[in-house]
């Protein structure tokens, strides 16, 4: 297989590429700001929940605690729960190197379940299905049409690719079918794009290689700015046929499975169907044009990173069915990573295409212009 970013680079297991790859790579926006400890920022995963099959490794938490100061991050320690012990290692320690590929390997499993899978292709099915059922002349659908193109076809033939019993996820991970779908539902349960905007994952410090932070909220302006000239555009006839709109919402809120505490996927107006359509675009192009286009980046290469870990001990474990599910990982990653339909600066609008122009030195060095697609179709 051709090499990818980590088989390219020399420094892939410092500390420094580790920290980097945290803020970069291909599960960006999962900093947390803490208070009151060593360290001022952290990413935790949590699988308490979840059954890990017979000689899987798979951590029930992990947390890696990143210092800030200068303008960058340095890695603190990473603490982990597994096999009834709780573990903290710090750089210093002879079993550093052990915990960051356990990280690693736990963000592979929430990178392609909940960031990929998740936000992006289930969220916006549900979206899309909505749409299609009942927008027919609403002026939206010239604004959300090539958005959408070939996100359900994708998430059909996707279903069975990924998930499911023959599924990428639980043939290459320590969990089953069953634990990804709860681990999926746990994502889209929690997604409501009312009040959602990349301000809510962005850092509050500046940080000088936090590329995602930048090209996202830049993208964002970019879409508010797009889809804000075309609902002063077509105001009159996006109102003339609201009642397409009272329908998707209906629809939406009928079949949402969002927890009861954070609301509904209501449309009550029109200033919430324009925040509602940048958050589809933003997330059917940009968003996941970045998780999908650098999953080769960081998993194309089982010596830095799998999306499985295997007990060697364990009289469960198959070391010719192992290599098989890395030769998958692999072969599957680079075909997601390297098809790129309907880029966004070939096929897009003239408005959209100038605008990210505009943009193009905060968007660029996160994603390249011409790595960004229109729509979810791969």
């Amino acid at each position: 297989m051709p090499s990818n970013l980590t088989r390219m680079r020399p420094d892939k297991f410092s500390d420094d590429f580790f920290v980097e790859r945290r803020l970069n790579g291909f599960n960006p926006g999962k900093l947390n700001s803490i208070k009151g400890e060593e360290w001022q920022y952290a990413v935790k995963y949590d699988c308490s929940n979840h059954v890990v099959e017979p000689s899987g490794i798979l951590p029930k938490i992990i947390e890696a605690r990143f210092t800030f100061g200068g303008q960058s991050l340095s890695c603190h320690s990473i603490k982990y729960e597994m096999n009834g012990e709780c573990m903290v290692n710090r750089p210093e320690d002879s079993e550093w190197e052990w915990a960051k590929r356990l990280f690693r390997c736990t963000e592979f499993v929430f990178q392609e379940v909940q960031s990929h899978l998740g936000r992006t292709h289930m969220n916006l099915d549900q979206y899309a299905m909505a749409y299609y059922r009942n927008v027919e002349n609403n002026p939206i659908r010239l604004l959300l049409e090539p958005h959408l193109e070939g996100l359900l076809n994708i998430n059909k033939l996707g279903a069975g690719l990924i998930k499911g019993p023959t599924g990428f996820i639980p043939e290459a991970s320590s969990l089953d079918p069953d634990e990804v779908d709860k681990l999926l539902i746990e994502e889209v349960k929690n997604l409501n794009y009312h009040n959602w905007s990349p301000k809510v994952q962005s850092l509050p410090d500046r940080i000088v290689n936090n590329h995602f932070d930048r090209a996202a909220l830049a993208m964002w302006d970019v879409l508010k700015q797009y889809i804000g000239q075309f609902f002063k555009q077509h105001e009159v006839g996006i109102q003339a046929y609201w009642s397409e709109i009272e329908q998707m919402s209906a629809d939406l809120t009928a079949h949402s499975i969002l927890k009861l505490e954070l609301g509904t996927l209501e449309i009550a107006d029109l200033a919430e169907l324009q925040h509602l359509c940048t958050y589809i675009v933003y997330l059917s192009s940009f968003f996941h044009s970045w998780v999908n286009n650098k999953q080769y980046e960081d998993g194309g290469d089982i010596s830095y990173a799998t999306i499985g870990l295997w007990d060697t001990h364990h009289p469960a474990y198959n070391p010719i069915k192992v290599t098989q599910r890395h030769g998958k990982q692999v072969v599957l990653l680079w075909t997601l990573s390297n098809v790129h339909s309907n880029p966004i600066m070939d096929v897009g609008s003239t408005e959209l295409k100038d605008l990210l122009w505009m943009y193009r030195e905060q968007i660029e060095p996160g994603i390249a212009l011409d790595a960004i697609m229109m729509s979810t179709n791969i």
